[in-house]
């Protein structure tokens, strides 16, 4: 599973050296084939981190974006970062993320605008809040003891547009937050070129060459790229990848919506990010005005991001029905991106074991942004270390066919 660095340099680069070339060889001023230790596909938040991370401990890295860094699902998400999920792994994983961003100015020399001004999950039915208590257990028992309850009064002083009136009560943590997409991206592209990683973008990869079991390199838009290792970071078009590899990769792609307002001063920037956990209703102030966000539970799987305007009208009801307030808020502008949801709507992270060289870091599930701090350090010290500091088993790839899945219930 583990590869050094050593390992990986001597076989992706290996070319015979001082042999006479072969008739009809290019000549030597010809350009040689490019090569990586690593090349990652998709330049967006897991992309860049990864590349940071895996360059800072010496490996020769290429990430390739078809488009421009982030401008896909990373560049359209809302920006949050919570610790509160169903599932111990995801906890785990996101305390260390937390901590990381919180760094992360002193790390990469660049700021993340992480603002912890909190998550409020509003809880309106009797199941979730006996599923939030045990929830709230297994959080203080990790070490997340800021989670704690909240009374349907305290809530309605937290975040004073909140209509409260079916509320049975709330969690609330106030480490959690928001950060910046745009600038947790550009301070990990701008980290992993200082540290020698090689990002380009408008290159897309169009196949995946495989011999004897193993990777060999891949075909571009711009050329071939020899290398033994490549890592799906492809988000939504994680499955595509996995495809030019001979691999069903279980991601699907499915459109989100957000919406922000016009300048609203009655959602202060302290307000936490409130979220009505049976809607999916989510919103929290952005600049100032508020971005709301609600999921489309009825809408198949596809590629398209155009934005919904009859959706974006429900979305709207359902905001004034859990915030009157809103509903005198004007949309200012509006947007459509995708989630790369799983089965399970848990990341794979790590080899795929039908094919050596092949890694994931991929479908999770709308929590790309905040997770990949966190995925990207585990994902370079489990594959230089052969052991990561948190237990990243959970997000296997062979969970899939072993069908030991167990669902990650706190989705928004």
């Amino acid at each position: 599973m583990g590869t050094s660095p050593r390992s990986l340099r001597s076989s992706s680069s290996s070319r015979p050296g001082g042999c006479p070339a072969p008739p009809g060889a290019p000549s030597a001023h010809s350009l040689p084939m490019e090569s990586a230790d690593v090349v990652i596909a998709g330049g967006g938040i897991m992309g860049c981190a990864l590349a940071y991370q895996l360059a800072k401990r010496r490996l020769d890295v290429i990430v390739l974006e078809r488009e421009t860094l982030g401008s896909q699902s990373t560049g359209k998400c809302a920006g949050g970062v919570r610790q509160q999920f169903s599932m111990e792994a995801n906890v785990r994983l996101q305390r260390m993320s937390v901590r990381m961003l919180q760094a992360f100015e002193q790390e990469t020399g660049h700021p993340a605008d992480f603002r912890q001004i909190g998550y409020l999950f509003v809880l309106t039915l009797p199941q979730q809040v006996e599923d939030f208590r045990h929830n709230m257990d297994m959080w203080h028992r990790v070490g997340l003891n800021e989670a704690r309850w909240v009374d349907a009064a305290e809530a309605a002083r937290m975040v004073p547009v909140l209509n409260v009136d079916d509320v049975l009560g709330c969690t609330f943590c106030p480490s959690d937050g928001i950060a910046s997409p745009a600038d947790v991206t550009s301070g990990y592209a701008v980290a992993a070129r200082r540290h020698g990683a090689r990002l380009k973008e408008g290159v897309e990869v169009i196949g995946v060459d495989v011999a004897s079991g193993r990777v060999q390199g891949v075909r571009t838009s711009k050329g071939d790229i020899a290398t033994r290792l490549v890592v799906n970071c492809a988000g939504a078009w994680s499955a595509s990848i996995g495809r030019m590899a001979g691999l069903e990769i279980p991601v699907l792609p499915f459109r989100r919506h957000i919406a922000v307002t016009g300048a609203f001063p009655a959602v202060p920037r302290t307000m936490p990010m409130t979220v009505d956990f049976r809607t999916s209703l989510y919103f929290h102030p952005e600049g100032d005005g508020v971005l709301i966000g609600m999921s489309d539970r009825e809408e198949p799987p596809g590629f398209v991001t155009d934005v919904n305007w009859d959706f974006l009208e429900k979305m709207f009801e359902q905001a004034a029905r859990r915030a009157p307030a809103l509903a005198g808020a004007g949309v200012k502008t509006a947007w459509a991106g995708l989630y790369e949801t799983t089965p399970d709507h848990q990341a794979i992270l790590g080899p795929v074991p039908e094919l050596e060289g092949f890694w994931c870091a991929a479908g999770f599930s709308g929590h790309g942004f905040m997770q990949a701090p966190a995925a990207a350090l585990l994902l370079t010290q489990l594959l230089l270390d052969h052991r990561s500091e948190i237990d990243i088993a959970p997000f296997a790839f062979t969970r899939f066919a072993k069908g030991s899945l167990v669902k990650e219930k706190n989705v928004i």
